[in-house]
Formats: structure tokens, C-alpha cells, sequence
């Protein structure tokens, strides 16, 4: 017997969405993307959104928009999926790795013994739905001036302490490919409170 990674479930409105979609000049903007932003802005509590092609290249603009690049370092999660240091490595950084904790989330502490004269951000990966103790990860992120863009491919509609995650840090980036919580085939959003980081 398989089991299935993942079993889509697309309903009759889905299809005449896309359909609809399929017969207007936009197939990748326009106003059924602004409308979409819109919502998702709605729903996880940010004035902005900004829809990309996928999770991998929302966390990679959101670390270019903040000036993060070659000879500055990132930390990251020693387990993840490969597009969280990939993301690092397109933008000209190095990705450090730190330990998980029992949640499987990154370890605040690990965090700590990571930092160097070099690192620039930390990208916590909200695991499986699950979220980081964002409250620690911002007090060290503060302490040492660093960015935070958090990686909540897995977690729409993932809370900590009543706020939605993605919104802690300077962006959150999620992904919309078929195995995750919502799907438009591909895609991906960026979420922000900051107008200097979506003019960038």
C-alpha cells in the first residue's frame, strides 16, 4: 500500500477560479494577486504582502531587501529543508548552522553560541506548524542587532502568544507549493509591517 505524500483537494469553485484566471490577461499578476495579498494581509495581521513565484525566493528577497549579502553570515536551523540555506547562498551569504531543541525548532541558545562579528540574521523555521519561542529569538536578535526573517513555509496559521508568526521579525516568508497548508500550484508570499522594506 502507498501513502501518499501529500492528496490536493481541489474543489468545483477552485476550478472555475483557475479557469477564469486562465482566460484574463494576468496570469502571474494583477488584481486577482492584489486581491489575494490583500486577504492574506488581513489574515495574519501585517499591512503588507507581497506575492512571489515561491518560499525559496521570498526568503531570499527578504534577505537582499534588508542589504544582507557576500562575507555577512546567517543563521539557520540544522534541520530544514534546503531551500532556508539556499535562500543565504543566493544572496552572497553563509548560512551557519545551529542546533534544534526537543521542539525541533531552532535552539535560542544555540543561537547565541553561533553569533559572530559577521552574522547579519537569524532565520527561525517555524517546524511542522510548530512555532519558535519567538520571545527569545527577538530579545537575542535585539541584543545584537541582528534581522530576523522567519521561514513559515509549514505554518499558516501557526500562533505565538496570539500573533501569527511571520510577524515578529522584519518579514515572514511562506510558500504556497502543493504539499503545504494552501497551494496555488506555486508561489509564495512575503509579509511586512515595514514600507522601507517593500519599496526595496
Amino acid at each position: 500500500m502507498k501513502v501518499p505524500l501529500f492528496e490536493p483537494w481541489i474543489s468545483k469553485n477552485d476550478k472555475y477560479r483557475i479557469l477564469k484566471s486562465l482566460k484574463s490577461p494576468y496570469l502571474t499578476d494583477g488584481p486577482i494577486l492584489r486581491k489575494f495579498e490583500s486577504k492574506f494581509s488581513k489574515l495574519v495581521g501585517v499591512d503588507f504582502s507581497i506575492g512571489v513565484s515561491n518560499g525559496t525566493e521570498a526568503l531570499h528577497l527578504s534577505l537582499v531587501s534588508l542589504g544582507i549579502g557576500k562575507g555577512d553570515e546567517v543563521i539557520v536551523p540544522d534541520m530544514t529543508f534546503v531551500a532556508t540555506s539556499n535562500a543565504v547562498l543566493l544572496s552572497g551569504a553563509t548560512p551557519i548552522l545551529a542546533d534544534i531543541d526537543m521542539s525541533l525548532n531552532i535552539s535560542p541558545e544555540s543561537i547565541k553560541n553561533k553569533i559572530t562579528k559577521k552574522t547579519k540574521a537569524i532565520i527561525p523555521v517555524h517546524f511542522a506548524g510548530y512555532s519558535c519561542n519567538m520571545t527569545k529569538i527577538m530579545k537575542i536578535a535585539r541584543q545584537n542587532n541582528l534581522h530576523v526573517v522567519e521561514d513559515c513555509a509549514h505554518s499558516l496559521g501557526a500562533y505565538f502568544n496570539k500573533k501569527h508568526v511571520g510577524t515578529f521579525g522584519s518579514t515572514g516568508c511562506f510558500s504556497f507549493y502543493p504539499t503545504k497548508n494552501i497551494t496555488t500550484i506555486e508561489g509564495g508570499i512575503i509579509i511586512t509591517n515595514s514600507k522601507k522594506l517593500l519599496k526595496n
